[in-house]
């Protein structure tokens, strides 16, 4: 009897053992750089072994499409060994050797572990033959309850089994139940702070190759040479934000009033930009609210064309700019008055269909265009990007090539 306590408390310690490196298999499915202790020896430090093989096809149940790239959807195999050993740390080691009424549970518990062996040589195999590359921790793991089944065989109940009661009382048995659920959750708690790093040292080394590439201002201005110009249909009543006479350049920008980012750009724009081009950059607002992100932005729209009409578009876009997140509880008929516009003329043009259509075409153009979310910018109709935007070294591009044009023919800039 002593002996078998033995064994059944080795078994639970190699279930242990496995589920803190199924565990750690599981975290490199977040993190494929994951600090994963004292088992970071086995792993190694290079994405060969360990990370290959759970980031591949197998990684996850059902296996993902032959040939494609990765990520997989699917459940990581590492969480299923994970849940795995950890019902069987609790069952050998809080439950042990059961009484003679209840082991019958222990034949579960065997077919349970043969089922896991059986899982565990098909996955040794396609690890030699279908990945070609060895983990040497899912070896361990393997190898962990190869020991397990062989333990659990010999201890296994002989004879007719009984039921009755006794140890594992049903109390017990839901205690062991709840400790794997909370290891469980544990486990994922892990794994989504592991995906949280991920995501940040992803986002840290895009920002720094962003950065590298913003202090490269020539290879900014290659990058929007090579843009293919489209035309832009610019109205000769579009909105202008000022006239501007003789040489310049054009700038259109498909924007929302209730966006955030085209508010920021806005002030970028004023701040910025506009103070490079000293009077030689003509701005033209185009429409494109995302009603899908933005309820009201239409709305926005159509109250913004309706003061074009009276001459008031850019000062009721620059009221509208502070109101942006509150833009559905805006008394318009008041807004008219405020901005000494005809109220009633107003909202009379608001709820036109031809103003309505005119937004449309805007937005057929931005479609067009390419424009995949606000402010869609273009210079001389070539696309402006994200990146290029906040450059202020490539705006200074573009206007220096557009002064040496104007001095060259002896104007003053």
């Amino acid at each position: 009897m002593e002996r078998k306590k033995l064994l059944v408390l080795v078994a639970g310690v190699l279930a242990l053992i496995a589920a803190w490196t199924s565990g750690s298999l599981h975290l490199l499915h977040a993190e494929k750089d994951a600090d994963l202790g004292l088992l970071a020896g086995i792993c190694g430090a290079t994405e060969e072994g360990c990370v290959s093989v759970v980031t591949s096809r197998w990684g996850v149940f059902p296996p993902g499409p032959e040939g494609s790239e990765g990520p997989y959807d699917g459940i990581p195999v590492a969480a299923l060994g994970f849940l795995y050993y950890s019902i069987l740390a609790g069952w050998f080691l809080l439950v042990g050797i059961p009484d003679v009424g209840r082991q019958w549970l222990s034949r579960g518990i065997l077919l349970l572990n043969a089922a896991g062996l059986i899982g565990s040589l098909v996955y040794s195999g396609i690890m030699l033959v279908a990945i070609g590359t060895p983990c040497l921790l899912c070896y361990l793991t393997h190898g962990c309850n190869l020991a397990i089944f062989s333990i659990t065989w010999l201890v296994r109940p002989r004879g007719p089994l009984m039921r009755g009661t006794g140890v594992p009382s049903n109390r017990l048995l839901a205690a062991v139940c709840a400790a794997v659920v909370l290891a469980c959750f544990a486990q994922l708690g892990r794994f989504e702070a592991g995906q949280e790093r991920a995501r940040f040292k992803a986002l840290e080394q895009q920002t720094v190759e962003l950065q590298q590439l913003a202090r490269d201002v020539e290879k900014l201005e290659t990058l929007h040479r090579s843009q293919t110009k489209i035309d832009t249909a610019v109205r000769d009543d579009d909105p202008i934000m000022a006239d501007i006479a003789g040489l310049r350049y054009q700038l259109v920008i498909f924007s929302d009033v209730e966006c955030p980012n085209c508010a920021r750009f806005d002030t970028y724009l004023k701040e910025t930009i506009l103070p490079i081009w000293n009077g030689h950059l003509e701005v033209i607002w185009k429409h494109y609210p995302n009603t899908n992100e933005h309820p009201h932005s239409l709305t926005g729209a159509k109250a913004l064309e309706a003061a074009r009409l009276q001459g008031k578009f850019w000062q009721l876009r620059d009221w509208l700019l502070p109101r942006r997140e509150t833009l559905g509880a805006v008394n318009w008929q008041q807004a008219a008055e405020e901005l000494e516009m005809d109220p009633a003329r107003f909202l009379e043009d608001m709820a036109s269909s031809v103003l309505s259509r005119r937004i449309q075409q805007d937005v057929q153009l931005a479609h067009r265009g390419n424009v995949g979310g606000t402010p869609g910018v273009y210079l001389n109709g070539r696309k402006v990007s994200r990146l290029l935007r906040r450059s202020a070294g490539f705006w200074k591009i573009q206007s220096d090539s557009l002064r040496e044009i104007i001095e060259s023919r002896g104007k003053r800039w």
